[in-house]
């Protein structure tokens, strides 16, 4: 691997979405690490990119000044911020979402899909991208089955764990696919409407 490769690899790594749940937790922030991650994508998808410090405002809410955990937890969240605005616009296919291992239970990871696309969608209409907004068809149609699988998720995370089957994973990695695909042709389409930004 050269010195290169290496770097993109580092780069590219997103937190262990287990670790920043927890410290989410730790600070009371308004979500967890799924819901965070979508509502900054909807956000990236809305704006082209979008300031750390005003997603973070989304993710942690009000802060007591002075808290210990705080700077760990923002830490996290930096990292986090970076490789996506890296990856929701590689055209080599390298995004993501942040979403649970394989190891968890199918009930648990249908949730978090659950809770990424409800972040998402909040994330749009946080960038800016209001009811009015008029959308092209494939991004309707698109946020209308987000919406959908929000929903589906959290009923899902409200029943009892059965076996699962293969069938049951091969449709999850799916709806996971179709997610990751129309975040992408979402972001293309929307950049179409926005004007270049420009961070200070």
């Amino acid at each position: 691997m050269s010195q290169n490769d290496y770097f993109m690899v580092t780069m590219n790594t997103q937190p262990d979405i287990e670790i920043l749940d927890e410290a989410l937790f730790k600070v009371n922030a308004m979500m967890g690490a799924a819901e965070s991650h979508g509502v900054l994508c909807g956000m990236l998808c809305a704006r082209g990119a979008i300031e750390l410090s005003e997603w973070i405002s989304h993710v942690l809410g009000e802060q007591e000044e002075g808290n210990v955990l705080l700077h760990d937890t923002v830490h996290q969240l930096s990292e986090l911020h970076q490789v996506t605005m890296e990856t929701v616009n590689d055209i080599s296919g390298s995004f993501y979402m942040l979403l649970p291992d394989d190891d968890e239970d199918l009930i648990g990871r249908t949730e978090a899909l659950a809770n990424w696309c409800q972040g998402f969608v909040y994330g749009l209409a946080a960038g800016g991208i209001s009811d009015d907004t008029k959308l092209p068809g494939d991004t309707q149609e698109i946020l209308m089955d987000f919406v959908e699988i929000s929903r589906a998720g959290h009923a899902a995370g409200d029943a009892e764990a059965d076996e699962t089957t293969e069938e049951d994973e091969q449709a999850f990695v799916e709806v996971v696919e179709y997610v990751r695909t129309g975040v992408l042709l979402i972001n293309e389409e929307l950049q179409t409407l926005v004007p270049s930004p420009t961070l200070h």
